[in-house]
């Protein structure tokens, strides 16, 4: 009886059951759906009270392209990844401003891989490059490893191809690094989201006054992919001030491995 029950079901499951279709949830920082858009840049979070009325699917933002035609993120750039924050991003072709403005820790271990090396890095640089590129193709850590650059000339490689999507990208000057120690950075410009990695690179000169781009070598770098310290950025994530030791703002712990080959 148990059987003939059974297969019933099975049958009438085959002519009418239907897959699931997944749906974003707003405010999570993932990409729920799959369809290359998170949270409320997702027309499903339209409306929805987790965007609120100026975080709506069918807004863009405040920027200073926001709403314009782009296929490009430079497209939305008022000057340059470097100095718009909150960086806006080409979405859907269109320029938006979703995200909130976060400054985040870094903690990164040098001790093994770099203890003994005998160099002085003088400048850290920190990119959120989202996991999928403007055509929507899959961005990976060998993806950004074949573009990068290594010399003062091509510093900015990664974003003058033009296929990338930055979150967010800070430049960090050091003071006395001493690598065998570890390098703390109190202070990196990012802003909320998710689906990302990391890309954090070791150069050797400080960085240029105008461009705050790294002169000189890059001496090390480290992608960041799948770490748990990758997870979405949300505002509560953001420290204000260097005396916050309360532990409730966001530090990510990275271990760099070792120099470039020459």
């Amino acid at each position: 009886m148990t059987r003939v029950l059974l297969s019933v079901v099975v049958l009438l499951c085959a002519s009418t059951c239907t897959s699931v279709t997944k749906h974003e949830i707003c405010g999570n920082g993932l990409d729920d759906d799959g369809n290359g858009y998170t949270d409320c840049f997702d027309v499903d979070c339209a409306g929805q009270d987790a965007c609120g009325s100026s975080h709506d699917a069918g807004y863009f933002g405040t920027c200073a392209k926001c709403s314009t035609t782009c296929s490009k993120q430079s497209d939305c750039l008022e000057v340059d990844v470097l100095h718009d924050w909150p960086v806006p991003l080409c979405s859907a072709n269109k320029c938006s401003s979703l995200n909130d403005k976060v400054e985040v820790r870094f903690e990164l271990d040098t001790k093994s891989g770099w203890a003994g090396i005998g160099v002085n890095p003088q400048t850290v640089t920190v990119r959120f490059v989202k996991k999928l590129s403007t055509t929507g193709a899959a961005v990976s850590c060998a993806s950004l490893e074949a573009v990068a650059g290594k010399t003062e000339a091509d510093v900015d490689a990664i974003e003058k191809t033009n296929q990338f999507l930055l979150q967010g990208f800070d430049s960090y000057k050091l003071m006395n690094a001493m690598l065998g120690q570890g390098i703390n950075l109190p202070f990196i410009r990012t802003t909320t989201g998710g689906d990302y990695l990391l890309w954090v690179e070791l150069w050797a000169g400080a960085p240029n006054a105008t461009t705050r781009y790294p002169q000189g070598s890059r001496l090390g770098h480290g992608c960041f992919a799948a770490a748990a310290d990758t997870g979405p950025v949300v505002p509560a994530d953001n420290c204000p001030s260097i005396n916050n030791d309360a532990g409730v703002c966001r530090s990510f712990k990275l271990v760099m491995p070792g120099p470039d080959a020459p």
